[in-house]
């Protein structure tokens, strides 16, 4: 691991832990064990810090849906095994994260707002499209309608006023709408797949 990598998962580490604005740069030297000076030398600023986290977080996520599309043996396998994937990614998440990084750093959240309406949804586009195609989601949805709703779902998942962070997990909050979303959208036929299915989720502790 070379040291701009390490100096990007230390930080985001601490970030999910304890909130963007509460870690300083002197304490992400201090876990890394450098100074602030070998710091600066791969990072201008917080804010680039920040940046540099979220292009490497994207580019994770693109390469984890694009391996769940290319490995799933049908389409609720798909959502099921990227649902678990983000679910992983945020159980450890401190609520203050994406507060801070809304309020003090908003280009880099548009950012992670553009993949998430481009990206994400095309994704789940395909992924309805797919279910249909094996007989899996109802035949009448219709795919892009669907898969916007999906993205406005999400949206909501991130309101603190609507689901304020220590009311609601946020790992309980993103099962119950992941459920939401595929006993909406599931036929017949997907319905007893997908009883097969919720199994995996309830043994990844997202119960």
């Amino acid at each position: 691991m070379d040291e701009l990598q390490k100096i990007l998962e230390t930080a985001e580490v601490l970030f999910r832990k304890y909130g963007i604005r509460s870690v300083t740069m002197s304490d992400i030297a201090r876990q890394l064990g450098i100074s602030k000076k070998t710091l600066y030398v791969h990072i201008e600023n917080k804010n680039d810090l920040i940046n540099k986290i979220m292009a490497a977080y994207i580019g994770m996520e693109t390469e984890m849906c694009n391996i769940a599309c290319d490995n799933a043996k049908d389409a609720l396998d798909e959502m099921i095994e990227i649902s678990l994937q983000v679910q992983q990614n945020i159980q450890n998440m401190n609520p203050s994260l994406i507060f801070d990084l809304r309020k003090y750093h908003y280009p880099i959240w548009e950012q992670f707002e553009l993949f998430r309406t481009h990206f994400i949804l095309d994704m789940m586009r395909n992924n309805l499209d797919r279910g249909q195609k094996e007989g899996l989601y109802r035949s009448e949805l219709k795919p892009d309608i669907v898969s916007r709703l999906y993205i406005g779902t999400v949206q909501l998942f991130t309101d603190d006023e609507m689901f304020p962070a220590d009311a609601y997990p946020r790992d309980v909050l993103h099962k119950e709408m992941v459920m939401y979303h595929l006993n909406g959208i599931v036929s017949e036929q997907g319905k007893s797949l997908l009883n097969t299915y919720i199994q995996r989720l309830n043994n990844h502790s997202i119960s």
